[in-house]
């Protein structure tokens, strides 16, 4: 604004100048006084917005999030929350059709926020490879994945393969790069139908 300011001044000064040479009288002091009074106006500082707290990396922790922001991990967040919810049912078939559900949601990540969508794949994959505690008082044992002999089911092959085929973008995504060499050498057998996957007690249980 003081540099508008000049500028103006600067314009008035000199259609003055050219005034006065023309009829030789004195330029008004009133002209003058304007020119030169013209305040700068204060400068506004711009809000400063707050950076949205980091999605929760267990299954617990997301839950409880989800249910508190619905909104937060996008379209596909209340999908995910079920999901999870899911898998500290008492029922074991609950919990691994919950598994399937949330794995439906995390492997492709489609209508969910990025940040959420590592988050979650890093708490499933955890949880259900025994790393991270299993999901709050369920009514059963946990359940953890084994690599099994025998040819996987269509479905499984399926996410495998997907999720061998996307681990490179979920490491750019911000997948840990330690987690997704373990990652990929549980599901690789699975995904070239060498092996399945199964389910079993998790360690300590």
């Amino acid at each position: 604004m003081a540099i508008a300011t000049a500028a103006a001044a600067l314009g008035v000064s000199s259609l003055v100048a050219l005034a006065t040479a023309d009829d030789g009288r004195p330029p008004s002091a009133a002209t003058s006084s304007s020119a030169a009074s013209t305040p700068a106006s204060p400068s506004v500082p711009s809000p400063v917005e707050e950076p949205a707290p980091a999605p929760p990396q267990t299954v617990d922790g997301l839950i409880a999030d989800l249910t508190a922001r619905p909104d937060a991990a996008g379209p596909a967040g209340p999908l995910l929350r079920d999901g999870l919810q899911g898998l500290a049912s008492g029922d074991e078939g609950v919990r691994q059709r919950s598994a399937l559900q949330v794995l439906s949601v995390v492997v492709s990540g489609e209508s969910l926020d990025p940040r959420y969508a590592t988050a979650s794949r890093l708490a499933l994959f955890r949880t259900m490879t025994g790393q991270a505690p299993a999901p709050s008082a369920p009514a059963g044992t946990p359940s953890c994945l084994e690599v099994r002999q025998g040819t996987p089911p269509a479905v499984v092959q399926g996410y495998a393969r997907q999720i061998v085929d996307q681990l490179p973008a979920w490491q750019a995504d911000g997948f840990p790069a330690d987690e997704s060499a373990r990652l990929q050498e549980l599901i690789t057998p699975v995904a070239a139908g060498q092996s399945t996957l199964g389910f079993r007690p998790c360690p300590g249980q």
